[in-house]
């Protein structure tokens, strides 16, 4: 092809194309907006439920009773620490707290991207 065959592109070509990308935006902020409003009150049920789950492990598998020793006979901690730890470790409910901890998680994560859609005012479309 010589040089002097250039092709020109159509007027409104840049138009267009940025009024596709913008509707592109608005529609992905939507689908995150929609994500956000419905995982956010599932995260807030699901965090109610393992944080009672948690704390039933705690109670159940002596933790709270292991943990009140320290306070009520420290003496006793300090001469067999290394057992006392031990037996909190053992106690830790884990599975318990991990899962408060994602359920958290998803929350915070949540409540984050409404915010964003909120802040860049992407509640309301312009164009339907």
């Amino acid at each position: 092809m010589r040089e002097s065959e250039k092709i020109e592109p159509l007027a409104q070509l840049r138009r267009n194309i940025l009024v596709r990308i913008s509707q592109e935006e608005r529609r992905r902020a939507r689908a995150f907006l929609f994500v956000s409003v419905t995982v956010a009150p599932l995260s807030v049920l699901g965090t109610v439920f393992s944080v009672r789950y948690m704390l039933r492990g705690f109670y159940q598998s002596s933790f709270y009773d292991y943990f009140s020793l320290l306070f009520s006979d420290p003496d006793i901690i300090f001469t067999y620490w290394r057992e006392f730890v031990l037996s909190l470790a053992e106690a830790t409910p884990f599975i318990g707290i991990t899962v408060s901890l994602i359920t958290i998680g998803i929350l915070l994560v949540s409540i984050r991207i409404f915010a964003n859609n909120l802040r860049k005012g992407s509640l309301i479309p312009k164009h339907l």
